[in-house]
């Protein structure tokens, strides 16, 4: 199995991390940023995902189960 790592803390995804598959994709950045043109691929740990949405001004959860 390959190893992934979360792209803020560093640390290497386990189990949880891997199944929560906490990942944003973006082929092509477009204007307005310093990465114009450019390909994301942001994968997050559990934990950072949550920090992430609790430091947002708007909640962008939409549903709950």
């Amino acid at each position: 199995m390959k190893k992934c790592y979360c792209n803020l803390c560093g640390k290497e995804m386990d189990f949880w991390d891997v199944q929560g598959e906490f990942s944003i994709q973006s082929f092509n950045i477009g204007y307005g940023s310093k990465h114009d043109g450019d390909a994301l691929e942001l994968d997050l740990c559990c934990d950072c995902m949550d920090d992430l949405i609790d430091r947002c001004k708007i909640n962008p959860i939409t549903s709950s189960p």
